[in-house]
């Protein structure tokens, strides 16, 4: 901006050299009287003098205009960049803060269960036949494994590395049953599986869809109360639960790592958030929403 700003006043300078220059200086035989009656009795020399000022004049008349214009688009470039860098920083600010976060609650997550782990340890030296504390040690080991695992899938798609898994035919109404005999132990109410219309077998990324379908699962079946319900579609899928209703805030935030609604549950906060990237590393569309004590997550497989 600084630059146009030279770059005005030196061309509005040179306008008033040249103007300035070629304005002679008038006769006083070219004094025009105003009270004269005939205006054809001008000369040539009067005519010449009168376009040369009108001249001088349009040409100060556009300096200024040259200098508005320029001051005007001055303001508004700087406002524009000012309200641009606003808006390019939020985004910086709003990562970093997050990724605060980030390292502290994965800092917490991991000293919990090796807190846990020695102190079982420690007991174990002391009482060597009681086979609950190998059961409590192992117990935390893969609690404390499958939060390392998280995270480093989540780091690893932060760093770009978010290549799609190879494709392969899925049959989804045959994976999904098998995943419902799976949770069945896990979760004391009933778990319902339908398709909604005919349902072929798609070609995807099977890891992928299978674990966005597991991460889901797990998730109905820590918050559910009595019922789970998984429709199957061409378009996609979805698994909803009974219990308690996310807020329309939660439901924004459902997908943020370490975010939970309830912080009585067990869990890292990670898997939805792994659910979310996996479904953004295939173009995939996942949704959540809760109303009158049912939450849905819909997964749109066909975009």
């Amino acid at each position: 901006m600084a630059v146009t700003t030279v770059v005005l006043v030196l061309s509005g300078v040179l306008i008033m050299t040249f103007s300035s220059t070629m304005r002679p200086e008038p006769k006083p035989y070219l004094e025009l009287d105003i009270n004269m009656p005939d205006p054809t009795s001008f000369s040539n020399q009067d005519l010449e003098v009168f376009i040369k000022n009108d001249r001088r004049e349009g040409s100060e008349r556009l300096l200024f205009t040259l200098l508005a214009v320029g001051v005007v688009i001055e303001v508004a470039v700087f406002l524009t960049i000012y309200f641009a860098s606003q808006k390019m920083v939020e985004p910086v600010k709003d990562s970093y803060e997050k990724q605060k976060l980030f390292i502290a609650n994965a800092s917490h997550e991991l000293k919990t269960p090796l807190a846990i782990i020695q102190a079982n340890m420690e007991a174990l030296d002391v009482d060597k036949k009681n086979e609950k504390w190998k059961d409590n040690i192992e117990n935390e080991i893969t609690h404390a494994n499958k939060l390392v695992l998280d995270l480093l899938t989540l780091a690893r798609m932060d760093a770009g590395n978010n290549e799609k898994e190879a494709l392969e035919e899925v049959d989804l109404k045959d994976e999904i049953g098998k995943r419902v005999e799976m949770f069945k132990p896990k979760f004391a109410g009933g778990i319902s599986f339908k398709t909604d219309g005919e349902v072929s077998t798609v070609t995807l990324p099977k890891q992928d869809v299978l674990q966005v379908m597991d991460i889901l699962l797990d998730n109905a079946t820590k918050y559910g109360e009595k019922k789970i319900s998984i429709v199957l579609s061409k378009a996609g899928f979805t698994i909803s639960n009974d219990g308690a209703t996310i807020s329309k805030e939660d439901q924004e935030k459902v997908f943020d790592r370490f975010y939970q609604t309830d912080k009585t549950k067990d869990g890292s906060g990670l898997g939805l958030a792994i659910a979310k990237a996996l479904c953004e590393r295939n173009g995939w569309i996942i949704s959540c929403e809760s109303s009158k004590r049912t939450t849905i997550f819909a997964v749109k497989l066909v975009v």
